[in-house]
């Protein structure tokens, strides 16, 4: 598989990840907040592979915390951005039985979540090498 494939993978996978965040809050009798909550963070996740994977890079980190750290080597990433997504980060950690956390998550959590989705989509696909 090539590079541009494995990259347009990702980015189709984020995609798809993001219509079903953004279409999940008109239908909030089944998608709630913590569904959202995983969509959300699985878009954020497959659009920063997809970047990397562009540049044939894998992450260090899979934490979305540790993603966007990586992510300001190669485009500026505002301070408040970097904060909201550590706080994301930090409501569920359910990866590890030895720091297992989480968190209730808000609306107000969900309409931040989104927001970041939107910034963190716009960055990628404004700074994304399309030439691989």
């Amino acid at each position: 598989m090539s590079g541009e494939t494995v990259t347009n993978s990702f980015l189709k996978e984020a995609n798809d990840y993001y219509k079903v965040s953004v279409g999940g809050l008109n239908r909030r009798n089944i998608f709630t907040n913590e569904i959202l909550y995983n969509t959300i963070s699985l878009s954020i996740e497959k659009y920063i592979m997809g970047f990397f994977v562009s540049r044939k890079e894998m992450l260090q980190c899979h934490t979305l915390n540790g993603m966007i750290s990586e992510l300001k080597r190669y485009m500026p990433v505002e301070d408040n951005l970097v904060s909201q997504i550590r706080y994301f980060d930090n409501m569920q950690q359910i990866c590890s039985l030895a720091t297992y956390n989480k968190n209730m998550i808000a609306d107000d959590d969900i309409s931040n979540m989104i927001d970041v989705l939107h910034k963190i989509k716009g960055m990628i696909l404004s700074n994304l090498d399309q030439k691989n």
